[in-house]
């Protein structure tokens, strides 16, 4: 007497295949002419889900040397792929059984190779002609098949399903030519499009690379001339919107020839280099930091008003002075720094703002040098 519990199983496997059948029919109705991979693909992983198998291959009749030939595989190991990657006619493995007899096999794990397992397999047939065959394998997991009477009939369905999808595509004579010629342009479309996000990725790391050379200064790596202008203008445009102050620092080191006449240019760009950082170092990130020229530097102070801004030209003036006591500058008994600082009135602009900063530097110049004046 069958149980309930069996009933409910076989009900359910039944459902299974057909909703496999569905869905291999799904997808050959939507595959692309000359396109069967897809169709093969939805087609092993459909018929190893309803079967409940872990392993399925598909072999197809070979051009001219009349042997099945393995074009897609789910789960096989390395060893059973090779072992099958070609198979005589005439040979006695289950695949060539199927397609040489035109009916469906089940083999159980004692009548197949050692290692393999049970296997069920099925010819490919399109509407005259026998195309290769279909299998399905258990491995090691099953010394015998479960009974399931709808198990040979659902593969020989699938089987005869995938013969008229590949008829239809118009590929019977060249069909295993054709899907290796289709996996390479594939492999190769993957390969150019790798190779083409790598040349995006460099053309814009290039383009950056540009646009920074573009709007700073190659010895310091602070803004040009040009462009910390540029952003002057967009700050005053924005102080005059959101009614904040700025001001501005005009910096010149002290007797600069003097460090390029006794220790050679080099030394002087290292000087103007660690200028450089010490004073981009000691403003906030908000501010602007330029080279205005030769050993002429601007500073930018968004949101910052004189009083506060003399404050920060004398800090960077004290700091300099300090840490440029160091090899090989010692050796002059460092560098200094002399600075003028201006603000923004109501009717200036980026020129007459640096020119009265230039001013204040030329007077902190004229007072002595090593020291600060405000405009």
């Amino acid at each position: 007497m069958v149980s309930l519990c069996e009933n409910k199983d076989g009900l359910a496997r039944l459902q299974d295949k057909q909703a496999a059948l569905q869905a291999i029919v799904r997808v050959m109705a939507g595959s692309v002419q000359l396109d069967v991979l897809p169709v093969f693909e939805e087609t092993l992983a459909q018929v190893t889900a309803a079967l409940r198998a872990p392993m399925a291959a598909l072999h197809l009749l070979g051009g001219e040397d009349e042997q099945l030939t393995l074009v897609q595989h789910q789960g096989l190991d390395p060893v059973m792929s090779r072992t099958w990657v070609r198979l005589n006619l005439d040979g006695d493995t289950p695949p060539a059984l199927a397609h040489r007899t035109g009916h469906g096999q089940e083999f159980e794990a004692r009548e197949t190779v050692p290692g393999m397992g049970a296997v069920v397999t099925a010819p490919v047939r399109g509407a005259d002609i026998g195309l290769g065959a279909l299998s399905v394998m258990w491995g090691g997991e099953a010394d015998r098949l479960e009974p399931d009477e709808e198990r040979l009939p659902f593969l020989e369905t699938v089987g005869h399903l995938l013969g008229l999808a590949i008829e239809h595509a118009g590929l019977v004579a060249e069909l295993v030519d054709r899907v290796n010629e289709l996996r390479q342009i594939k492999e190769q479309e993957e390969r150019r499009a790798l190779e083409l996000a790598e040349l995006n990725q460099r053309l814009q790391r290039a383009n950056v690379r540009l646009e920074e050379l573009s709007i700073t200064d190659e010895l310091t790596g602070l803004f040009n001339r040009r462009h910390f202008i540029q952003r002057l203008d967009e700050e005053i445009a924005r102080s005059r919107r959101q009614k904040h102050p700025i001001s501005l620092i005009m910096a010149d080191l002290d007797h600069f020839k003097r460090i390029n006449d006794t220790m050679g240019h080099q030394v002087g760009d290292e000087a103007l280099k660690h200028f450089a950082d010490w004073i981009k170092g000691g403003v906030r990130r908000m501010d602007l930091v330029g080279r205005y020229g030769g050993e002429e530097f601007v500073v930018l102070l968004v949101d910052c008003g004189p009083k506060r801004a003399l404050m920060v030209a004398d800090k960077l003036r004290r700091e300099v002075a300090r840490r440029s006591q160091v090899p090989p500058f010692d050796r002059l008994g460092g560098f200094t720094v002399s600075m003028g600082v201006s603000k923004l009135t109501d009717d200036d602009c980026a020129q007459s703002l640096i020119g009265r900063a230039d001013q204040a530097l030329y007077k902190a110049k004229e007072g002595g040098r090593n020291q600060a004046a405000l405009a």
